[in-house]
């Protein structure tokens, strides 16, 4: 009898990371064994949820060559490497996750993993360039959050994320990464030090198998899963650009509530914080204030008086920048430093010796400058003014339909493209979607707006087969 896990793995890396095919045909068919077993003639016989003709198109295809070698190899890599294959048959996989559109079919898992249904987790997101007022709010936040008995989730990433995490760490709470490789993939790799403290009270969590190398377009459709893990999303500090706001729309179209820290008017990197509260988000300057709106719900674990009695006499920069400095945590801006001043660096200015911002390239180190961390940059946006690429095979029927009603380059509310048979939350989850591809932008005042883009050309193709 084969492991039921297998089937489950199956699935995710047949129909990939994020799909809401694969949820479809767990509704229809009842379980990742089921599938596995139908045959292709089979697929679209079920009645509701009903399969778009694309969709049972692709199904069939996989169905025709089915096979689990591929997901025997990967169980027996998370099993050499102590991870755990957690999946929706599992009871202790986060129920949270299952109403999702795009529920991940598999979590690979290092260390104790919380009883998300049973203790209250908040997610913490923000700018990895941040500021030490953000620096300073994060660190406050996450180590009110870990005194007053929540689980801090959040990506482990440069900035805001790493040092929410490191003062629920510093208050004896849990935490939670979610990362965009696999599980055993330190990213960034400075943040070796902050890794291996998560797991002695918390656990790392990734959907990819083992050693998956770290790949931009994962960190978009990781975000889902850090903002579906927690009834509650906290954005620290982030630009208009910033992925931290991905990450605040996939919670509220999960249902989650959105918390934001406000931030000093006219700041490049409290703009899109600002911009959350002014769009509803509920405001949040402390830890308290997120503690406060589910004290009720989780009587036995959360306690605002706890967070505020552990926060009183704490001198919150002194201890942060020291906390950053034990940990090694780092944020991303003119020097790349982990310490003490402005975007984490040692000092208001580059180090003696120091190369100035940019003349580092992806994938090369740092010199061995004494004070100066070793990181990898992201590679620069096109010079050029070409469009990027859009993916359009991330995107199944629905998400194409939505695509289709909007005009290029006309600003449209979620609203406008509501239709009898495609809901308010269609619309939403495939909006956030296209914008992971690249098809679309999200705008001011929740508009999105349809780029211009010779993938266009592409999607006619695509739709017309």
């Amino acid at each position: 009898m084969k492991d039921d896990r297998l089937y489950w793995v199956w699935l995710a890396e047949s129909f990939g990371k994020g799909s809401a095919l694969a949820v479809k045909l767990i509704n229809i068919f009842g379980s990742a064994e089921k599938v596995y077993a139908a045959s292709p003639e089979s697929v679209n016989d079920k009645g509701t949820p009903t399969l778009s003709a694309k969709e049972a198109e692709r199904t069939r295809y996989v169905l025709r060559s089915k096979d689990l070698s591929a997901a025997e190899e990967i169980a027996a890599r998370a099993e050499a490497r102590g991870q755990r294959i957690v999946t929706p048959a599992d009871e202790d996989f986060p129920r949270s996750l299952l109403n999702l559109r795009d529920a991940p079919m598999a979590l690979y898992v290092l260390g104790r993993m919380p009883r998300f249904d049973r203790e209250l987790s908040v997610s913490v997101v923000g700018t990895r360039k941040m500021t030490d007022y953000g620096r300073d709010a994060a660190f406050s936040i996450g180590y009110g959050l870990g005194a007053g008995g929540a689980v801090v989730v959040s990506g482990m990433a440069l900035g805001a994320d790493s040092m929410a995490m490191t003062g629920a760490i510093m208050a004896g709470g849990a935490t939670v990464a979610v990362l965009g490789g696999g599980a055993d993939v330190i990213y960034p790799k400075d943040h070796k030090d902050l890794y291996y403290t998560i797991l002695k009270n918390g656990c790392v969590i990734s959907e990819h198998p083992p050693e998956t190398p770290i790949f931009g377009p994962h960190f978009p459709v990781r975000n889902r899963i850090i903002s579906g893990l927690s009834p509650a999303t906290v954005v620290i500090e982030a630009d208009e650009g910033s992925g931290a706001l991905i990450t605040a729309r996939h919670a509220a179209y999960q249902g989650r509530t959105v918390f934001a820290v406000p931030g000093q008017i006219g700041t490049v990197g409290s703009a899109g914080t600002n911009g959350l509260l002014k769009e509803g988000a509920l405001i949040a300057t402390s830890a308290e204030d997120i503690l406060s709106e589910y004290e009720f719900t989780f009587p036995r674990s959360v306690s605002v008086k706890a967070a505020h009695a552990a926060l009183r006499d704490v001198d919150v920069s002194a201890y942060a920048a020291e906390s950053m400095e034990r940990l090694r945590v780092m944020a991303r801006g003119r020097n790349n430093y982990y310490g003490t001043s402005v975007y984490g660096g040692r000092g208001s200015g580059p180090k003696k010796g120091a190369p100035p911002a940019g003349d580092v390239k992806m994938g090369d180190e740092a010199p061995e400058t004494p004070g100066f961390v070793k990181v990898k940059r992201d590679p620069p946006p096109p010079e050029d003014g070409s469009p990027r690429r859009i993916d359009f095979d991330m995107l199944d029927e629905i998400n194409i339909k939505v695509y289709e009603l909007m005009t290029p380059d006309v600003p449209v509310a979620p609203d406008e493209l509501v239709r009898p048979d495609l809901p308010i939350s269609d619309v939403l989850s495939s909006l956030s979607l296209l914008e992971i591809a690249g098809a679309v932008e999200a705008g001011a005042g929740g508009y999105f707006l349809r780029r211009s883009s010779d993938g266009d050309d592409a999607l006619t193709s695509l739709t017309d087969e």
